[in-house]
């Protein structure tokens, strides 16, 4: 239980950048992958700390697959949403979705009592 905690809180922090990463990498002007960063990068943040905060193994394992899933729209997005343009954007996008998806799924399993 231990580790899907601190992989939850490697997600929260992944969350983090996604949060800022608009700003730091210079595509605020941009508004649909900035905000779609800003709402998920939120959202990462508060099922991450959730999920690492818990002590409901269920609660957790439950957390852990919504981030893979989140993890999962990150990786797409940039091709739903239309912003492949914005290379900055997309590649950010594609590789913290990368890094969720393998943390979520780890967390996932790895949560028992």
């Amino acid at each position: 239980m231990k580790t899907a905690k601190n992989l939850n809180w490697v997600i929260a922090v992944a969350g983090l950048w996604e949060l800022v990463a608009p700003f730091i990498l210079s595509y605020t002007k941009a508004t649909t992958p900035m905000w779609d960063a800003i709402i998920v990068g939120i959202v990462l943040i508060v099922l991450g700390a959730w999920a690492a905060l818990s002590n409901a193994v269920g609660t957790v394992k439950i957390l852990s697959w919504v981030n893979a899933v989140i993890g999962l729209w990150l990786i797409v997005a940039p091709f739903i949403l239309s912003y492949t343009k914005t290379t900055t954007a997309m590649w950010n996008d594609i590789i913290v979705g990368i890094i969720v998806v393998v943390l979520g799924v780890w967390a996932a399993l790895t949560a028992k009592e």
